[in-house]
């Protein structure tokens, strides 16, 4: 800052004459402004940076020089660079800048006129004097001036002095007195061009100084009471957030990652500006007016400026307050910002969705997944909800997943909506910290210890995270467990004695329903009553235990059931038990004559794949089965030698889907059936096997009976779900 001033004053050496000594030298100012600014910190209120000449000679140049120094090296290189034979030259000069000194793209920062006017006003105070800033404003001067008195030389002037008046008109700080042998107090700055251009050598800088040399700057202690009142009264004004006011308290400013509360981060910002100048995508900005004047030029994340890069913590490392904390990487990335809200009136599947009407008649592709494309974070903060129609045509709606999301704004960046973005981050105060990957894989690890009883864990555990990893793990079996919110596995395997070996994997799902139904998937044998769920088949052991599916199965030697079940005693004594609910389509499952272990639970078309429901393989989704739907398939006995009656019951998210699946599975099973028969709102489709097919449609729920060997029992058992249907909503 004073380098600038020094030259700038240089400039204006000829015009400042014409106002030398015709105004008022107010340097005492400057001791009542630093009176005022102290005073304001024991009222919590940080105006330091405001005044600071580091923080406005760094705002000034990396806010409001830098940017256009960049656009004008660009174009003048970019005009030479089109100059045939030389371009090339200045082509590799320009990149070998831009490399060194410059940013390759030039940053923007909204504010930066105020920040370059405000330079501009303090470099046009040289007109008046020399070092005007220095002598009569900045409070920084004033701190090191009540501080000088101790300063180990001082000027000291001889009697051989003839009051020339040399000295004083190059004194740059103004502190020499009229007739050239007093000093004020505290204005020296020991340059020593005074002792340089004296003719008579009268002037040295020794220990000692006489008293009358010592001219003592005129303070007044009305003056200073007044900047403590002053202060003081302003305290609350300043404190006064109209913003803040109309949102009820909760500000909605996204401040850079590692920012303390925000309490304490205005305490401690110095408004420097460093933060925003090393932001690699200009995403940090000034605030101007809108959370009040306290937080004036305090730094804050615009989104649909620049959004905050995932794998960046510069702004961590060049804080010199504290008022961002210093963060590694991986904590960085744990830490949330912001959440992210979407506009459903503007994003333009959900727009495509409420039309759904006018689709119908003329389909349109609103299909737009920018946001979880570029989502940063490992298992995706923004997922979709499906809507499938009858001719399974798709809209994906985005839908933002908060615990997971960390506010970075690249969702809100690239958002293709002109104008405001469709999807909005909202600043959270203080930050939260997210649950990150590396603690959910420990937690999982952790149901994993190295022994249990005489078994030794000899390999892993090794995490799969995610689709791809899951196929890296079971290539050809990963798609029935990814039709349910699959979010990783965790595999073990464990030694006893010198030839048994057993195999652990832990599974966790997005919700105990789909951990439920990957239990009913895998399971066979028994219930032995451990956890939410168990099943145990010779020496295979399936448990269920909120969003964890637990799989112990032998790989060598002679397993028993009784090793199986310790280890799997032991893994659930481990994890936190909690009862969970049964999906609610299962409830719908009558109870009388239903065989205990086989409903089976499940979302998607491929589950049923497996599960023989007809003589002839359905190729197509006939049941309009994705992952809104929630579906169940049991079996029931109502003969003890007999093969048993499957019933299955699907649940769609409206009635329109569940009528459109009603008509085509119909439409199918008429195709294949030797005959039809009617009773009330019941169709019954009996095959060439002598086998019968019933079908009923309750509002959104769609119910069939396969392989009934007389027809009243697959009547009779939908009308028990029509019962159980009426009584449970």
């Amino acid at each position: 800052m004073g380098t600038t001033i020094d030259i700038t004053d240089r400039l204006f050496a000829g015009p400042r004459k014409k106002f030398q000594g015709k105004i008022y030298d107010g340097r005492r100012f400057k001791y009542y402004l630093l009176a005022f600014l102290l005073i304001s910190l024991l009222f919590t209120q940080q105006w330091v940076g405001w005044f600071d000449p580091i923080s406005i000679a760094t705002n000034i140049y990396a806010i409001s020089i830098h940017p256009y120094s960049i656009h004008l090296i660009n174009g003048l290189f970019g005009y030479l660079s089109d100059i045939p034979l030389i371009g090339n030259l200045f082509a590799f000069i320009h990149k070998a800048i831009q490399s060194m000194l410059f940013a390759y793209h030039a940053p923007f920062f909204r504010g930066h006129g105020i920040l370059l006017s405000a330079g501009v006003v303090i470099i046009s105070f040289g007109l008046v004097y020399r070092r005007y800033w220095c002598r009569n404003i900045c409070p920084m001067g004033a701190m090191l001036a009540l501080f000088s008195d101790w300063s180990f030389f001082k000027r000291n002037v001889s009697s051989s002095c003839t009051s020339c008046g040399l000295c004083v008109e190059k004194c740059g700080m103004g502190a020499i007195s009229g007739d050239g042998h007093g000093t004020k107090e505290g204005e020296c700055i020991l340059c020593m061009t005074c002792q340089k251009v004296c003719p008579e050598n009268s002037i040295t800088f020794c220990m000692r100084q006489p008293t009358e040399q010592k001219h003592a700057v005129d303070l007044s202690k009305r003056a200073f009471l007044v900047s403590g009142i002053t202060s003081a009264v302003m305290a609350p004004l300043l404190k006064l957030n109209y913003t803040k006011g109309i949102n009820k308290g909760h500000a909605s400013l996204i401040r850079p990652p590692g920012a303390v509360d925000e309490g304490e981060f205005l305490a401690r910002c110095i408004r420097c500006g460093e933060c925003m100048k090393v932001c690699k995508t200009n995403g940090l900005h000034p605030t101007v007016l809108e959370a009040g004047v306290e937080s004036l030029w305090t730094p804050k994340l615009i989104p649909r400026l620049g959004y905050c890069d995932y794998g960046c913590v510069l702004c961590t490392r060049v804080c010199p307050s504290g008022a961002i904390r210093r963060l590694d990487l991986e904590e960085k990335r744990e830490v949330a910002l912001g959440k992210a809200r979407i506009d459903h009136n503007r994003c333009i599947p959900w727009v495509g969705y409420a039309r759904l009407p006018e689709l119908e008649k003329q389909w349109q592709d609103f299909n737009c997944g920018v946001c979880e494309e570029v989502c940063p974070v490992p298992t995706k903060a923004i997922h979709f909800n499906t809507y499938v129609d009858v001719q399974q045509r798709e809209i994906r709606r985005p839908f933002v997943r908060e615990d997971l999301c960390i506010g970075c704004g690249f969702c809100e960046k690239v958002c293709p909506v002109l104008g405001t973005a469709a999807i909005v981050v909202e600043g959270i105060q203080p930050q939260r910290k997210i649950r990150s990957l590396k603690e959910v894989v420990n937690k999982s690890i952790g149901f994993l210890p190295e022994t249990i009883g005489d078994w030794r864990r000899v390999f892993g555990p090794n995490t799969y995270e995610g689709k791809e990893k899951l196929y890296e793990y079971i290539n050809g079996g990963a798609e029935p467990y990814l039709s349910y919110s699959f979010v990783r596995v965790v595999s073990a395997e464990y030694h006893k004695d010198t030839d048994k070996k057993i195999l652990v994997d832990i599974w966790e799902f997005g919700s105990s329903e789909d951990a439920f139904g990957v239990f009913t998937k895998d399971r066979a044998g028994a219930d032995i009553n451990l956890g939410n769920g168990s099943a145990l088949f010779h020496n295979c052991l399936y448990l269920w235990n909120g969003v964890y599916f637990i799989r112990i199965e032998p790989r060598e030697g002679d397993i028993l059931p009784e090793d199986v079940t310790f280890v799997g005693k032991v893994l659930i004594d481990a994890m936190p038990y909690k009862k969970v609910s049964l999906p609610a389509i299962v409830n719908y499952l009558p109870e009388q004559s239903l065989v205990q272990e086989s409903p089976k639970f499940f979302h998607q078309k491929i589950i049923l794949d497996n599960i023989s429901i007809s003589d002839n393989f359905i190729e197509e989704n006939v049941f309009h089965l994705s992952e809104k739907t929630d579906a169940v398939l049991a079996e029931y006995r109502t003969q003890a030698d007999a093969e048993p009656l499957k019933l299955m019951l699907v649940r769609y998210p409206d009635s329109t889907i569940a009528r459109h699946a009603f008509n085509d599975v119909v439409t199918l099973w008429r195709s294949w059936s030797a005959k039809e028969f009617e009773e009330g709102d019941i169709l019954i489709f009996l095959d060439k096997s002598v086998r019968y097919t019933s079908c009923l449609l309750l509002d959104k729920v769609l119910c069939m009976t396969f392989f009934a060997l007389n027809k009243d029992n697959g009547v009779t058992l939908l009308n028990f779900v029509r019962e159980k249907c009426r009584k449970t909503p």
